[in-house]
């Protein structure tokens, strides 16, 4: 866990010598900054409400054979599909197709169908924030697997909220700083990066791995020598 207990004020003071010397003396090599991080919002939604008590977020992986088919409503939520045909069909609307790579947002209680249309098996994944009273999670489909999830959250307050998933990607030693009132929950696809923040926590997060940080906390995310691509899902207090 990457949170915020206290938030701590660092000050740092520089002072820049300059010396004179006859001849003069040669200006030091700029240095490049590193570089920051490519977003891409997949999906977001609103909420009016959070579910009351200590909540956690999951990223949940379910697989569907060919033809599968759930319907159901549940709590508010995104789909994101990894592979093959992911199809989301709501009670009187168009259906929707969720190619790899993309995501899309499920509001609480809104009835629904996923169904596999294609010939071979498909994988996406649901992620969303739950009630602690919802442990243990039903299995819905067979090869379900919780992927990550966090710690239990006893610091978000009640009130309504967006909900965000994005995907991020940094270049080899890149640097993607996030601060705010926001609720963040990482989930790495490939490559690694470590996670720092405030009190000086640290850690490193693989391909399969993920981390989280608490609202009001300092978040940076410094990618490996081989880059790194992630998901973040985000929980920020509504206007």
């Amino acid at each position: 866990m990457f949170g915020r207990i206290g938030l701590i004020a660092l000050t740092a003071v520089a002072t820049l010598a300059v010396g004179v010397a006859c001849g003069g003396s040669a200006s030091p090599a700029a240095v490049k900054p590193p570089a920051g991080v490519t977003t891409n919002v997949l999906a977001s939604g609103r909420l009016e409400a959070i579910p009351a008590g200590t909540l956690f977020v999951n990223y949940l992986k379910l697989p569907q054979a060919s033809a599968g088919s759930i319907k159901h409503k549940h709590l508010a939520g995104f789909v994101y599909a990894v592979a093959g045909t992911v199809e989301i069909d709501v009670d009187g609307a168009s259906p929707l197709i969720v190619q790899p790579g993309q995501a899309a947002f499920i509001g609480a209680n809104v009835m629904h169908n996923h169904l596999n249309s294609g010939a071979v098996a498909n994988d996406w994944w649901f992620v969303a924030l739950r009630p602690a009273a919802s442990r243990p999670l039903a299995t819905i489909v067979s090869g379900q697997k919780e992927l990550y999830t966090t710690g239990d959250l006893t610091q978000i307050n009640a009130g309504p909220y967006t909900e965000t998933l994005s995907d991020n990607v940094l270049p080899a030693n890149g640097v993607d700083r996030q601060s705010g009132q926001s609720l963040r929950v990482l989930y790495v696809l490939d490559g690694d990066v470590t996670v720092s923040g405030d009190a000086a926590m640290v850690g490193t997060v693989s391909t399969g791995q993920g981390a989280y940080s608490l609202p009001g906390a300092n978040l940076v995310i410094t990618a490996g020598s081989k880059g790194g691509h992630y998901l973040i899902f985000t929980l920020t207090p509504a206007n």
